[in-house]
């Protein structure tokens, strides 16, 4: 038996990789969040709708042919030319202007709105959710009287207490979501307060504030970012319905809910003042409701 044949070379074991180059951000790996956000065709296309429109708000002022409150005498309510892309209102005042320009208002007073909804709400559901007792009966209870008023009805009466303004109609229409959020926040911190690794971390004597701050909040954030993208729309649809009803923004601020009221009056001679705004709406909550969804099923696969 020779040399070779009694001490057979084995294969060298496989590499083990290197921890060095490993990074713990989240952003970077395979399965990461913005990974899965663009292999999502939905979330992909939806989400590239919105930064256009988002660029649109923001870059309006410097994209507008005109001055969105300078009236044109000399051409009252004239049809899509090329002076007037979009045509020009009742006052003689250019459309595209004013659409770009509502744009940002529209934007900004959602975001706004959602914001009240998401700090609010999230602040009430999670103090229910988390205390429990005497305080989750009593805060949820207030909850459900105010889940019986529809969001819209309930904005409204906000207004014609406060006075009807733009900013009056951000704080309404933030207010009116309050009770849906905060029922939203307390059903998910009960989910993660009843788990297992929440047990654990009681029983070795970790503290309130820190369970609530680095277990429970990091994992409710799924459903409450999804309900978020979805506030969104329906804040745009209940500040443009509070414009339209004449207790959201005032003449001459261009908004897109303004816009179609002033636009209704000559829904048969002037197609384009009510068509151009109610087809940016249209766009804006139906992108918002489609990443809404996707976002859903990227966390939460077994719904899609």
């Amino acid at each position: 038996m020779t040399m070779n044949q009694a001490n057979p070379v084995l294969p060298a074991p496989p590499p083990v990789p290197s921890q060095k180059g490993t990074s713990r951000m989240t952003w970077i790996r395979e399965d990461s969040f913005l990974e899965k956000l663009w292999r999502n065709p939905k979330a992909r296309y939806s989400l590239g709708i919105l930064l256009v429109v988002i660029a649109v708000g923001i870059a309006g002022p410097w994209l507008a042919p005109h001055d969105p409150t300078q009236p044109f005498y000399e051409d009252l309510l004239t049809g899509p030319s090329a002076e007037h892309m979009l045509g020009t209102d009742s006052i003689g005042r250019d459309v595209l202007s004013r659409l770009l320009h509502g744009a940002r208002v529209t934007l900004m007073v959602a975001v706004m709105a959602v914001s009240i909804t998401f700090i609010t709400g999230t602040f009430i559901g999670v103090t229910s959710g988390f205390v429990g007792g005497i305080v989750d009966q009593v805060l949820m209870r207030i909850m459900d009287i105010l889940l019986a008023i529809p969001n819209i009805i309930m904005a409204m009466a906000i207004v014609a207490i406060l006075g009807p303004s733009l900013t009056n109609a951000m704080i309404a229409v933030g207010i009116a979501g309050i009770p849906k959020y905060a029922r939203l926040t307390r059903g998910a911190t009960l989910s993660v307060k009843s788990s297992g690794y929440v047990e654990a971390s009681r029983a070795v004597g970790t503290s309130h504030a820190r369970i609530l701050l680095f277990q429970i909040m990091p994992n409710i954030m799924s459903p409450l970012l999804v309900y978020t993208t979805l506030q969104i729309g329906i804040a745009i649809l209940d500040t443009a319905a509070l414009s339209f009803i004449g207790l959201g923004a005032q003449p001459p601020t261009p908004e897109w809910g303004t816009m179609l009221s002033e636009g209704k009056e000559y829904i048969h001679d002037a197609w384009w003042l009510a068509t151009f705004p109610g087809i940016s709406i249209t766009i804006v909550v139906f992108t918002v409701n489609i990443l809404g969804d996707a976002l859903r099923d990227i966390f939460d696969p077994k719904s899609a």
